[in-house]
């Protein structure tokens, strides 16, 4: 038997992404979501608690980052401008309400629990975002995506991650100066705004014309793979400006035209993607203990709680300014409740950082799946048979 140590490492990577994608797929299968799965396959086997079959972290780690770069870079490749602004009022009002709420209440929450303020803070931007993968998912299973009602969801679950994105950019430059005020907040709140907005309008000039003069000279093929490994060096450019690595990735893929590159792209990729992201979510789960989960249960429950009033109060207000009722107003809101991707890569961010230890993983991870256990049922019933919700 070969004593080599890489050998040992290519076989846990190996068996990782075999079980990782086994479990996400099997929970597909069961109409829940393939996150969970794929949390659930890492708590057994490896970690603590587990059956130990995981045990290098090391490349695991790398992999998973590069499985919440991809997310990231994807969401930016899917985020059509032209689509966005014929409910972009809408959206923004659906979900800046809420994320507002769940930043306040989660940092509030936060310091009540004993948590550092860089601790509370990182909770609320934790419970932040939406789950854009699973709302996606959703609304495909009920066959809702082109309905009025689709449309206006899954803008408002992307430009949830564009806020998502933005309120990481902000906790890290908060982070940084070491000091939390509403003059440093606002402050650095109003740079990275503008600086990711400007990074997405001047990209989105200059790279369109880019392409259409060297796209004649290369094939699809080598100009897709030389994009993403564009994506892939902006990431590494944003840690060393003080972004984080999701922030370069979301912004690479936003610059790239949507309708002539950026589907297509995102189409070429969608099964690397899945096979990354699948580590990423078992990453996760291999550094928590099944007996922590249960240990925490009732603050995670609590977290939890708060979590979901901040989105349904923030959805219903959000969505009354905006004319929204009935039906199609309550399923917006309910929808916009789930959490997914996104609060894990915040929450591994704060992770890699050191501002929280893995128990806050533990804690994300009960929030997550909770809010999926309490609102995808409710958020099927009520898109199921009423695709043209208008009232």
């Amino acid at each position: 038997m070969s004593a080599d140590p890489a050998i040992s490492v290519i076989f846990q990577v190996g068996l990782l992404i075999v079980v990782s994608s086994l479990g996400s797929e099997l929970f597909k299968k069961l109409k829940l979501p393939g996150v969970i799965g794929a949390i659930l396959v890492g708590l057994f086997i490896g970690g603590p608690g587990g059956l130990g079959l995981v045990t290098d972290l090391t490349v695991i780690n790398l992999l998973a980052v590069l499985g919440s770069i991809l997310i990231l870079f994807t969401t930016g490749l899917e985020f059509d401008a032209s689509a966005f602004w014929k409910v972009g009022k809408t959206a923004f009002l659906l979900t800046t309400v809420g994320v507002i709420l769940s930043v306040l209440l989660g940092y509030g929450i936060g310091l009540v629990l004993g948590f550092s303020w860089q601790a509370a803070f990182l909770l609320g931007a934790v419970l932040a975002p939406s789950g854009t993968s699973v709302i996606a998912a959703m609304l495909s299973y009920e066959g809702a995506v082109e309905s009025k009602l689709g449309s206006t969801l899954l803008t408002a679950v992307v430009l949830d991650d564009i806020e998502g994105i933005l309120i990481l950019t902000i906790a890290l430059g908060v982070f940084r100066e070491g000091v939390f005020s509403a003059t440093s907040l606002i402050s650095i709140g109003l740079i990275a705004t503008l600086f990711i907005l400007a990074s997405i309008y001047i990209g989105s000039k200059i790279l369109p014309v880019v392409i259409k003069k060297f796209e004649w000279v290369i094939s699809d093929e080598v100009l897709f793979i030389i994009l993403l490994g564009l994506g892939l060096m902006l990431a590494f450019a944003s840690t060393q400006v003080g972004l984080a690595a999701v922030t370069g990735a979301f912004i690479m893929g936003a610059i790239i035209p949507y309708q002539k590159v950026g589907k297509k792209l995102a189409e070429k990729i969608s099964m690397m993607k899945e096979i990354f992201a699948a580590v990423f979510f078992t990453s996760i789960g291999l550094v928590i203990s099944p007996m922590g989960m249960l240990a925490f249960l009732p603050v995670g429950s609590i977290i939890l709680g708060v979590a979901l009033l901040a989105r349904f109060a923030g959805g219903l207000l959000g969505g009354r300014l905006t004319g929204l009722k009935g039906k199609t107003l309550w399923a917006v809101t309910i929808g916009l409740a789930v959490r997914a991707e996104m609060s894990f890569i915040i929450a591994y961010e704060g992770v890699a950082m050191g501002i929280v230890g893995t128990d806050f993983l533990t804690l994300t991870a009960i929030a997550v799946i909770g809010s999926m256990i309490v609102v995808l049922p409710l958020f099927s019933k009520l898109v199921k048979g009423n695709l043209d919700l208008t009232t």
